[in-house]
């Protein structure tokens, strides 16, 4: 999808968890994600470049968690309903 689509949502973390293959979490303050909705990765892909990505993507929310420094995460575009896979995540220093 072309980034003139794509979301960007940046913030600090409000909520992490991890359930079965997947690691779920908000962001403070977003407006793409309202309910019970969700951003979420998958920790389990058969990609290796993808399973690196899933792993240090946990980490870096998990330490922009504790630290309360933002990070930055893009979507195609904002769920109508149910929660969305990211294509990824950043932080800016």
């Amino acid at each position: 999808m072309p980034n003139a689509l794509a979301e960007y949502i940046t913030g600090e973390v409000k909520r992490i968890y991890a359930v079965n293959d997947k690691v779920h979490f908000r962001i403070k303050g977003d407006d793409c994600i309202t309910g019970s909705q969700y951003y979420y990765f998958k920790m389990n892909d058969t990609s290796a470049n993808t399973v690196i990505d899933a792993k240090n993507w946990y980490s870096m929310l998990l330490a922009s968690a504790m630290a309360g420094k933002p990070v930055s995460v893009k979507v195609n575009s904002c769920p109508t309903e149910g929660s969305v896979e990211i294509s990824y995540l950043y932080q800016e220093y």
